[in-house]
This record gives C-alpha cells, sequence and structure tokens, in this order.
C-alpha cells in the first residue's frame, strides 16, 4: 500500500527552506542602469557631506567626464592618476576610487575610497560608494558600518538602502532587511534586485504567500533564471504545495539549473505524487551526472522508494549505485573511512538488507546486516533489522535476544519494543506481545499503538 508521505518528502528536500539559504546574490546589481546612476551620481552640492571643489580639481573632474562620455574610462583613470591634485583631494580620489570599482580593480578602489574619506571623513557618496565595493567583495562585516554613517549624514537612496538590506539578510536579520528592501524600492522601483530581497526575507518570516505573489511578479521577468524558481519552490512547500514546488523545480532542472542533489529532491516531491517514472528520472539522472548526488542524497533515493515500498526499483536503484564508479570506493567499507562516511555506508547496506528483507534473499540480506554487526555490535538499527531476519526464520528466541540488546540504546529503544510486541504477534505470544508493546507506549504515546495494543490485548483476555 503506497502511503502519503509529505512530510518525509520535504524532509528529504536538500532544498531545505528559505531559512538556510544564503540571501540571492547580487551580481547582476551592478549592472543595473540604476545602479550606476546611483554609484555615480553628481556631488559638490552640499559641503555638510561633500568636499568643496576649487578650479584647478574641477579642470581634472571636466577631463574625466570628457573621457567617459567617449567611453574611455582607461583615459579617466590616466587622467586622474595623472594630476597631482588627486593626492590630497576628496573629490579627486573619491572619483579614482568609483572608477577603479567600474574596472574591476576592486582592491584599488577600497584604497582610493577610504583614503578619500580620510581627507573628508563626512563625504556621504565615499561612505555609500566603499561600501559597494565592500559588498562586492563580501565582506558586510565592514561595509555595514560606511552604510550606517551614509545615512547618519542623510542618505536616503535606494542603494544604500538596498545594501543595507542585503547586509542584513546576510547576517540573518530578516525583519531588519525586509523594512529595507521595502524603502529602497520607494526610489529604486524598477530595480529587480531589491524585490528579491524583499520576497527572500518574507520566506525567512513565514510569510511564504506573499513572497511566492513576489516571485510571481518577477519570473515573467526573468524565465530564465533558476534561481528564481527555486526560491519560489521553497515558497510552494512551506504554503504546503508541493505539487507547484515540483513544477518550478521541473522548470528549473529543464533550464539545467538544478543540481544532482537538488535533483533528488525533485525525485521525492515525483514520488510523493505518486509519479513513479518521473521520481525515477530523477534519481538515475543525479546518480549518473559527471558529478553525481553525493552519496547520502543516493541513499536518500533507495530509501525513498523503500518507503513507499518500491522494492523493485528500489532495489535496482541500490544495485546502480553500488556499480557506479562515483561510488565504488565509498561502498567498498575500509579501515581508514571517517566515522560519517562509515555511517553512511552503514545506512546504505541497511536499507539493501530491508529491500532482501522484504522481496529477496533473506539469507544474502541477513548476511549484510551481520557484516554490520560485526564492525560495530552497537549499531541498534542493524541489530533490530537482523532480528526481522531471525524472527521471519522462525529463530525466536535469538530474535528477542538481539532486539532487547537494540533496546538498550535510547534513540531506538521504542522501536525495538514495538518490534518485539509485532514478532510475538505474529508467534501467537499475545500476552508477551501486550508487554512489549506497553513498554513501547510508555515510552512514546501513539494513538496508533495504543489501538493495536488495544486489539491484541482483546486476544489474549485472561491476561489481563
Amino acid at each position: 500500500m503506497k502511503s502519503s508521505l509529505t512530510a518525509i518528502a520535504i524532509l528529504f528536500l536538500g532544498l531545505g527552506s528559505a531559512l538556510a539559504r544564503e540571501p540571492l546574490p547580487i551580481d547582476s546589481l551592478w549592472k543595473s542602469p540604476e545602479f550606476r546612476r546611483a554609484f555615480t551620481g553628481a556631488y559638490g552640492t552640499d559641503g555638510r557631506i561633500e568636499p568643496g571643489i576649487n578650479t584647478a580639481e574641477r579642470a581634472v573632474l571636466d577631463t574625466v567626464a570628457s573621457e567617459m562620455r567617449a567611453n574611455d574610462r582607461p583615459g579617466a583613470i590616466a587622467a586622474l592618476t595623472g594630476s597631482a591634485l588627486t593626492t590630497d583631494s576628496a573629490a579627486l580620489l573619491f572619483s579614482l576610487g568609483s572608477l577603479y570599482f567600474e574596472d574591476g580593480r576592486l582592491d584599488e578602489a577600497v584604497d582610493h575610497l577610504e583614503k578619500a574619506l580620510v581627507a573628508y571623513p563626512n563625504f556621504r557618496d565615499a561612505h555609500r560608494n566603499l561600501a559597494v565595493v565592500l559588498v562586492q567583495q563580501a565582506k558586510f562585516n565592514e561595509a555595514e558600518p560606511h552604510l550606517i554613517r551614509a545615512m547618519e549624514l542623510g542618505a536616503r537612496d535606494g542603494l544604500t538602502l538596498g545594501l543595507l538590506g542585503y547586509v542584513h539578510a546576510s547576517r540573518g536579520r530578516h525583519q531588519a532587511a525586509l523594512q529595507a528592501y521595502r524603502l529602497a524600492q520607494l526610489t529604486m522601483p524598477t530595480e529587480v534586485q531589491w524585490k528579491l530581497g524583499e520576497a527572500h526575507a518574507l520566506l525567512a518570516l513565514d510569510d511564504p504567500r506573499a513572497s511566492a505573489s513576489i516571485y510571481t511578479e518577477l519570473l515573467p521577468l526573468r524565465p530564465a533564471d533558476g534561481g528564481l524558481w527555486m526560491n519560489q519552490a521553497d515558497a510552494y512547500l512551506q504554503i504546503g504545495d508541493p505539487v507547484n514546488a515540483a513544477a518550478n523545480l521541473e522548470f528549473a532542472r529543464r533550464l539545467g539549473k538544478l543540481d544532482p542533489a537538488e535533483t533528488i529532491s525533485l525525485g521525492h516531491l515525483y514520488l510523493n505524487e505518486a509519479m513513479l517514472p518521473d521520481a525515477l528520472g530523477c534519481y538515475r539522472e543525479a546518480i549518473a551526472a559527471t558529478t553525481p548526488a553525493p552519496f547520502a542524497k543516493a541513499i536518500d533515493a533507495v530509501e525513498a522508494l523503500s518507503r513507499f515500498q518500491y522494492w523493485t526499483e528500489a532495489r535496482a536503484l541500490a544495485e546502480t549505485i553500488a556499480g557506479t564508479d562515483a561510488y565504488a570506493s565509498q561502498v567498498k567499507a575500509t579501515p581508514e573511512m571517517t566515522p560519517p562516511a562509515a555511517a553512511e555506508l552503514s545506512r546504505f547496506e541497511r536499507t539493501r538488507a530491508l529491500i532482501e528483507l522484504e522481496t529477496g534473499d533473506a539469507t544474502a540480506g541477513a548476511a549484510l546486516v551481520e557484516a554490520l554487526i560485526q564492525r560495530n555490535p552497537l549499531d541498534a538499527e542493524a541489530l533490530i533489522l537482523l532480528a526481522r531476519f531471525r524472527a521471519q526464520a522462525n529463530q525466536l528466541s535469538e530474535a528477542e535476544m538481539l532486539l532487547e540488546q537494540a533496546a538498550r540504546h535510547p534513540e531506538h529503544e521504542v522501536t525495538a519494543w514495538r518490534t518485539l510486541g509485532e514478532i510475538r504477534v505474529r508467534a501467537a505470544d499475545y500476552a508477551g506481545a501486550r508487554i512489549a508493546l506497553q513498554r513501547a507506549l510508555d515510552l512514546e504515546p501513539d494513538p496508533r499503538l495504543a489501538d493495536y495494543l488495544e486489539a491484541v490485548s482483546r486476544l489474549a483476555p485472561a491476561e489481563r
């Protein structure tokens, strides 16, 4: 029987929620016409926040402007570096630093903008432009005080506010980020980056419907942006709409934007909607990729098929994983394996053994589990699984001993007692089953288990 596993499917998602995502990259911002206008804005009109310009400095700047009108940035930079005035002029240092930024020479841009601030500490646009460069270098801690200082000096432009929102988001301050992004849109209403930031902040603040609505507005403008499709998929998952989430991820997949781990996550969503061929297509694609999905994600795919009781498909996928060069070294246990790698290998082999228990060669499955226990006698999950093999072979005493041993591990105690109860029911030992099931129920209340225990108790009336 195939049961709905929405919660499991979402748990498997490598996408995670927006809370786990980084703020959207802002690389495209630097090419925006609105950014260029804000970054290269005029100055010299307010002596409180901008240095005055004397006649000689203005002549140099006129030359710079002439070169820039001719699209000759190297010529503009040469005009500034060739002037003796630049060394001590806040205005010229600011212009040179800003041109270095446009030319991609970020370290030189920082150096000259910092010198401009030494020459004129209250130079508002120098604080703002320095912050821009530092943000592009991902130096958010260094950028933030310059953005705040620019605002203290009266900056209310969209660039300053939007970058402050981005810095807030990068440091997990999503409410502050939301406010900054919304204010930024007042003066830069067509800047997509601030709308994206607002959507990201809303998702982080548990307002996925509002976030999804913004992505719906933006996607027609940027339909080839896989990041938008994936972020809206996050919003749909938070809303509880896995169908639309899967559709979004499929768009991203067709754009070539899903990595193998995310492709496996899409497979889980398809599996949850009983779309087995589509799920298998995702799993196989991710495992056969040039850089395949991590071993842990590949195991997730086999486990998902097993949970839905697609045993034949699970077996085939497990065999594919075991035979793929990319995974072969991980499938072979070695003494040099790190604890995490050893744990993943054990998980894989337990899953393969479970498949054998349900549909295949019980002897082969038991051998897999025995090898696991030989390597790690404290593997409670393997002990429980081996007990099921022993019970299937009618070796009930050994099965009970294995389950009692597994029950010594607190995190597996409930499963061990419950499994023991089920084995005793199949052996018609209803009184013993009732004891084991009651212990499981005492440890972890479960209405379904309580109903099962009541039914078992009716079969042993004399033991009440």
